[in-house]
């Protein structure tokens, strides 16, 4: 091992797993050992891409032959791989939301804080270079003051209610967990900390599935203390879907449309135009600057403290949610 190339080792072999490993071989790494409670799924990862195989992530950490980790489990396993692997001194990839409680969350950032091993969340879509130019625009005033963002991630997940997502016990909650985090996370990155929280969740029997014990449809509303307000909305069961920014200003607004990849800008007179953003694949470039930082070449933008911050804020809406204020 040198320390421009560490060894790399994957927890969790589904899709975010997958999606880890062609990153890191994107990167010119290639992991060098898996763990998946699921037989199957490890014996096919190992047979394509080589290395040990481990049925037990925590044995994988223990057995000394990784530098760094990603951790792409269920949240509810985060914890106890996360914490042993700080302790261990292995560097830490974990993917969102960090933990499955706020109680979680806090362990591991108090583990973090006291062992000053590298840990960072899978907050992707920061190094999405729209998303990047939209905290530019808002940075440098071209929007003029800004009053409030809309963003919506919602599509139709098929089957949700046939996995692991649907079971509040392993994923903490439900649509607003595993997708609105990632919002959660930008409004944090491109408007600022919120001071107020709300939200709305509900499931319910459709054709496209029963009702599940967690939120498929959610709104989520944060407001910073300077009064700008964000809009969240997420769903599993609203196909085709819709996968936007949008962030109003004084002096424009400007829309991040994933599936054009297109930035646009309306100026108050009602032109539009399109900004031109320089390409790159948002997994890619997240875990290019993880390498960097694990090489002691920059600095996290993805710390410990915006994963429990995220936590903190998603308890805050989930609790929200069960006390609305009704109307006579």
């Amino acid at each position: 091992m040198t320390k421009s190339s560490p060894r790399v080792g994957i927890i969790g072999l589904g899709t975010i797993g997958k999606t880890h490993i062609k990153t890191w071989k994107a990167n010119g790494i290639t992991p060098v050992a898996f763990a998946d409670a699921i037989p199957a799924a490890l014996d096919a990862t190992v047979a394509e891409h080589g290395g040990e195989a481990f049925a037990d992530g925590l044995d994988l950490i223990h057995n000394g032959q990784v530098d760094i980790v990603s951790v792409c489990t269920p949240p509810a396993f985060h914890r106890d791989l996360v914490i042993a692997a700080l302790e261990a001194g292995v560097a830490v990839l974990c993917e969102k939301p960090m933990a499955r409680t706020l109680e979680d969350a806090q362990a591991m950032y108090d583990v973090a804080q006291r062992t000053g091993t590298l840990f960072s969340v899978g907050f992707c879509h920061r190094f999405q270079p729209h998303i990047e130019k939209l905290k530019e625009l808002i940075d440098t005033g071209e929007l003029g003051t800004v009053l409030s963002m809309r963003n919506r991630f919602a599509g139709h997940k098929k089957d949700a209610e046939k996995t692991w997502f649907a079971n509040p016990r392993i994923a903490g909650g439900g649509v607003l967990a595993d997708t609105s985090v990632h919002s959660i996370d930008t409004f944090r990155y491109l408007i600022g900390e919120p001071v107020g929280v709300h939200a709305f969740v509900s499931t319910r029997q459709t054709d496209l599935g029963p009702a599940l014990e967690v939120d498929d449809t959610a709104v989520l509303t944060l407001q910073t203390a300077d009064g700008t307000i964000g809009v969240i909305e997420s769903s599993w069961r609203t196909p085709p879907g819709e996968w936007s920014f949008t962030i109003y200003g004084t002096k424009g607004t400007a829309t991040f449309d994933y599936d054009t990849l297109e930035l646009r800008i309306a100026s108050p007179s009602g032109e539009t135009r399109e900004i031109d953003v320089e390409p790159g694949d948002r997994f890619t470039r997240e875990f290019a600057h993880f390498l960097a930082c694990w090489r002691g070449e920059d600095t996290l933008r993805v710390t410990a403290a915006d994963g429990l911050a995220a936590n903190r804020i998603l308890d805050a809406a989930y609790r929200s949610a069960q006390v609305p204020t009704l109307l006579d």
